[in-house]
C-alpha cells in the first residue's frame, strides 16, 4: 500500500530544501525512515546536484554531515529513524551549535498514539536536541489538509536560511505512521515558490583610531574569505596581523607561533600594543588572551557573532564582518612598531617530539592541501609551528573542543577537495571515532590518516594532574596499547609506519587512491621533556 499524500509532502520537503540551498544528505538508514530516503534515492538520480551520503553509524553521520557543511559553508543534512540512533547527533549537533554550523537534523520519529504508552523505539523527540538547536519544526508529512502542503515550503525555506543567517543548526521532526511506503516514479508535478531572503547592510561612520601601535589578532574563522583584504590593508597602514592557524588568513606575511613566543618572553614592552583588534572566535592559544589580559591591552572585537569572549576582556565589539570593518577603518600606525613585529617571523621556530610533525607537514605539503587537525596537542603544534601559505586551508572541530567525531568531520571535509587531503590524529582521538573508518573503506576517500601514536593522552602530561604519579597513568595518560596497522587492515587500508617525521615527506610523495593510514611512535615522557628544554633554548632574556 502507497500513500500518495505522504509522497506528494515528502517530495515537497526536499524540493523546499534544495531550494534553500540543501544539496548534500547524509543518510542513517532505519524503519521510519523509509518514505525519505526512497524519495531522496529517487530525487539523487533526477537531480545531478542532490549528493546522498550513506553512513550506518548515526554519530559518525553527524560529524560526517558536519565536516561537509564547514568546508562547503552551506547547510547539510543528516536523516535518522527514530528512537535513540537521533541521540547520537548530538555531539555533533553541539559542535555545530558552538561552530555556528547549520546542521539540519532531519528526524523521523512515531507518531502521537505511540508515544508515552511503551512502543518500541519510541521516545520523546519533540525539540529533543534543546538550547542546541534554535530552530525546530514538527511536519505531518501524511496530513491532506490543503494548508499543510504550502506550510511545509514556506516553514522549510525559512528555518534553513534562518540557520545559514545566524549559524545555527535546526531540527526538522517527522513523525510517520505505517504505511510507510512512498510511490516511487510518481509523476506528481513539484512546484515550489523560492522564498528570497535580503540582508540589510547597515553602513556606520568611519572608525578612526588615534592610537598608533594598533595588533590584529585573527583568530578562527574557517568561513572567512578576507585574507587579501586583510593582508593589504596591514601593508598599507603598516598594521601587525598575529593569525591563528584556523584563520584563513595565515600566510608568511603574518604573525605566528605567538604562544611560543609570549611563553618564551619575546613580547617584552617594546612590543605592547596600545589597541588589539580581534576578528573571529576564540584563538587556539589561551596564552595570548592571558596576555591581553595580563597587560590590561585594549580589545576591540569584530565578529559575526559579537559578544562571545569569555575573557570578558573586550571594551569595544563590532556585530559585522571583519571586510566591513576594514572598510571603514582610518589609522596611521608606526612603521618602526610595524617592522619590530615583523622582525618576529625571524625568530627561528625548533620543533621537536610530536611538533616536529607539524613542521614537516608546513615544508612539504602542497598549495590547496586541507589539512584537518584534532583537537589537544595537535592542533595546538600546529598553530605553534605551521606558518602556511596561501592557499592551505587547516580545519578543527573548535567549537566545544572534544576529540568526538574528529575522524568522521576530517571525512566529509574531504569530500570537498579535489585534491588528497590531510588528518592528523592522536591515537586516542583515532579511537574514539574509529567507526568512522568506514566511511574512508566506503567511499574510497582520498586521505592520509596520519596518527601520532603515543599511547594515550598525551596532554595531560602537560598539565598539573601529571605530578600525581600515583594515579595519573590509569587516570588520564590512559594508555590504549592499540595496533594502528590491524586497525588498517580492518578497514582495508594501506599502513605504513614510520620512524620520525622526517619520512613524511617521501611518504607522502607516493600517491595512492583511497585512505592511507600512516603511524608515527611518539613516547609522552620524552615529549614533555623535549618541550620543555625546547623552552628553555628559545628563552629570550
Amino acid at each position: 500500500m502507497v500513500n500518495d499524500t505522504l509522497t506528494i509532502n515528502t517530495k515537497h520537503l526536499l524540493y523546499a530544501l534544495y531550494a534553500s540551498g540543501v544539496k548534500h544528505f547524509v543518510v542513517s538508514p532505519g524503519s521510519r525512515t523509509t518514505p525519505i530516503a526512497l524519495m531522496l534515492a529517487e530525487y539523487e538520480r533526477q537531480n545531478s546536484e542532490i549528493v546522498v551520503y550513506i553512513d550506518v553509524d548515526e554519530r559518525s553521520a553527524g560529524f560526517f554531515a558536519l565536516g561537509i557543511a564547514k568546508t562547503r559553508q552551506e547547510p547539510v543534512v543528516v536523516l535518522g529513524t527514530s528512537g535513540t540512533a537521533i541521540t547520537e547527533y548530538m555531539p555533533a549537533v553541539a559542535e555545530a551549535k558552538v561552530s555556528h554550523i547549520p546542521l539540519i537534523v532531519l528526524s523521523t520519529d512515531r507518531p502521537a498514539e505511540l508515544q508515552d504508552n511503551g512502543a518500541p523505539q519510541t521516545l520523546p523527540q519533540h525539540r529533543l536536541f534543546g538550547e542546541l538547536t534554535p530552530y525546530f519544526v514538527s511536519f505531518t508529512l501524511q496530513d491532506e489538509h490543503e494548508d499543510n502542503t504550502a506550510y511545509i515550503d514556506y516553514m522549510t525555506q525559512k528555518l534553513v536560511h534562518s540557520a545559514m543567517d545566524t549559524g545555527q543548526p535546526l531540527q526538522i521532526n517527522l513523525p510517520l505512521r505505517k504505511p510507510l511506503m512512498p510511490k516511487l516514479h510518481d509523476n506528481h508535478d513539484v512546484s515550489i515558490t523560492p522564498l528570497t531572503f535580503e540582508k540589510t547592510h547597515i553602513h556606520i561612520l568611519p572608525i578612526v583610531i588615534k592610537q598608533t601601535h594598533v595588533v590584529i589578532l585573527a583568530g578562527p574563522n574557517e568561513a572567512a574569505d578576507y585574507k587579501d583584504e586583510l593582508l593589504q590593508f596591514s601593508r598599507d597602514h603598516q598594521v601587525p596581523v598575529i593569525a591563528d592557524i584556523l584563520s584563513r588568513a595565515r600566510t608568511t606575511d603574518t604573525i605566528f607561533g605567538v604562544d611560543s613566543l609570549i611563553k618564551a618572553n619575546y613580547l617584552t614592552d617594546e612590543y605592547r600594543p596600545d589597541l588589539v583588534i580581534r576578528f573571529g572566535g576564540t584563538p587556539v592559544s589561551a596564552r595570548v588572551l592571558q596576555w591581553l589580559q595580563r597587560e590590561n591591552i585594549p580589545v576591540w572585537h569584530v565578529d559575526g557573532h559579537a559578544g562571545n569572549d569569555h575573557s570578558r576582556h573586550v571594551t569595544r565589539a563590532f556585530q559585522m564582518t571583519p571586510t566591513a570593518f576594514l572598510t571603514q577603518l582610518a589609522l596611521t600606525n608606526d612603521m618602526t612598531f610595524y617592522q619590530r613585529w615583523q622582525q618576529l617571523n625571524d625568530i627561528p621556530r625548533h620543533a621537536v617530539g610530536e611538533a616536529s610533525v607539524s613542521c614537516m607537514l608546513n615544508r612539504i605539503l602542497p598549495e590547496n592541501t586541507a589539512v584537518f587537525v584534532a583537537n589537544s596537542m595537535a592542533i595546538r603544534d600546529m598553530d605553534d609551528v605551521f606558518s602556511g601559505r596561501t592557499t592551505q586551508k587547516i580545519y578543527a572541530n573548535r567549537g566545544v573542543n572534544g576529540i568526538d567525531g574528529v575522524v568522521s568531520t576530517a571525512f566529509g571535509m574531504s569530500t570537498v577537495s579535489s585534491q588528497r587531503s590531510i588528518l592528523l590524529t592522536g591515537d586516542l582521538t583515532l579511537f574514539h571515532d574509529m567507526n568512522g573508518l568506514m566511511m574512508a573503506k566506503k567511499y574510497q576517500l582520498n586521505i592520509d590518516i596520519i596518527v601520532i601514536n603515543n599511547n594515550g593522552g598525551s596532554i595531560f602530561s602537560f598539565l598539573p594532574q601529571s605530578q600525581a604519579d600515583e594515579y595519573f597513568e590509569d587516570m588520564f595518560g590512559t594508555p590504549l596499547d592499540l595496533d594502528m596497522s590491524k586497525v588498517a587492515y580492518l578497514y582495508d587500508m594501506p599502513y605504513i609506519q614510520l620512524k620520525g617525521a622526517a619520512a613524511l615527506g617521501e611518504c607522502l610523495s607516493h600517491q595512492v587512491h583511497g585512505p592511507r593510514l600512516i603511524e608515527i611512535n611518539f613516547d609522552r615522557l620524552e615529549n614533555v621533556a623535549n618541550h620543555r628544554e625546547l623552552l628553555e633554548l628559545n628563552q629570550h632574556e
